[in-house]
């Protein structure tokens, strides 16, 4: 099976004890059925600290270790993993092993990234300027038969980043121009869909720029009002918001911004192989670009996407609920993106 990733994932090291904000902390760990049934077979102390708190997780079907004063109960006063130093990183839940990797399975390939709720992985981020790029390897694994559209979903996609990556246009040209080919290619699924066929015309789309009078309105500060309405995950998240709807906004460096961008679009594109919805992930790519921008004049650039890459892509119902205002509600309409993208005159 073929693994592509993010260009600087093997740069990526796990702060441990020293990290500001600790995935052990704030988050209950959901436990996998094998190291749940180690814990439980454990006699010795550890073990059975381990299972004396595990709790069952009907939602998750699984068991966890709910947290302890905001803390998993086995993170120590090192702000370190009382598990890994006694029986190392094996020993760990599966969650704890793997975060903060995002992997998806298309078939034939898998794609991983790191989460940019992590402090190490988001410094690695927006720690170059460099267009940002991927890597792929071959596990060695069997892969598995792919959903039809793939084919023609992974250069489209690469067209995508290579409009997004052009830095001869300003960034909001770019983004603009991104959004209208998602248009267009929402258009060549839903045909697809509907005759049957694959979507060839994927391949062959040309660009360019929508004609039509614009709203009067962008999508801020109506955006953060979304925001603000989903599950919340950090207590002062609204707060942060608040702010961010009245703060002027601060000029960021444009290389940091499309390297966000692409994240978003890497992380999101192809998975309207679900759904169909290409557009809807278009706008959530702009749209988490954009609020990153504008949530950095309070808090700066690297906290922004922190925050709501730990506060989105972290919560399931939390993205599920952008892409059905994306969808649904006029306020998120194409033509309001286009009007927040259009450049002061």
């Amino acid at each position: 099976m073929l693994l592509r990733t993010l260009d600087y994932e093997e740069q990526f090291h796990c702060l441990a004890g020293r990290c500001p904000h600790s995935c052990c902390i704030g988050w209950e760990v959901v436990l996998d059925e094998d190291h749940a049934r180690r814990y439980l077979a454990g006699d010795d102390p550890l073990s059975r600290r381990a299972a004396e708190a595990m709790v069952y997780d009907e939602e998750e079907d699984a068991f966890a270790f709910p947290l302890s004063g905001g803390r998993c109960p086995f993170l120590d006063g090192e702000n370190l993993c009382a598990l890994h130093r006694a029986w190392g990183a094996e020993a760990t839940p599966l969650t704890c092993q793997t975060h903060p990797r995002f992997t998806e399975e298309f078939g034939p390939f898998a794609e991983r990234a790191l989460s940019a709720a992590c402090p190490a992985a988001n410094a690695l981020l927006l720690g170059n300027r460099e267009p940002l790029g991927f890597r792929e390897v071959e596990t060695g694994e069997p892969g598995e038969e792919g959903d039809e559209w793939l084919p023609y979903l992974v250069p489209f996609r690469q067209r995508l980043f290579t409009v997004l990556q052009d830095r001869s246009r300003p960034l909001r040209a770019r983004l603009a121009d991104f959004l209208t080919l998602c248009l267009l290619g929402d258009a060549v699924l839903a045909d697809a869909e509907r005759e049957g066929a694959a979507p060839e015309g994927l391949l062959t789309l040309e660009g360019g720029t929508l004609e039509g009078e614009l709203p009067e309105e962008g999508i801020f500060p109506v955006g953060f009002r979304l925001l603000a309405s989903l599950e919340v995950l950090e207590p002062d998240w609204r707060d942060v918001l608040a702010q961010a709807g009245t703060a002027v906004p601060v000029p960021q460096d444009e290389a940091l911004l499309e390297r966000i961008a692409v994240y978003f679009a890497y992380r999101s594109i192809l998975k309207c192989v679900n759904d169909g919805d290409l557009l809807g992930r278009g706008l959530y790519t702009v749209f988490l670009t954009l609020a990153a921008e504008r949530i950095a004049a309070v808090c700066g650039l690297p906290e922004a996407l922190r925050r709501l890459s730990r506060e989105v892509e972290h919560d399931a119902d939390n993205g599920e609920a952008l892409l059905t205002a994306f969808r649904d509600d006029a306020a998120f309409d194409l033509g309001c993106f286009l009007r927040e993208l259009r450049d002061p005159e």
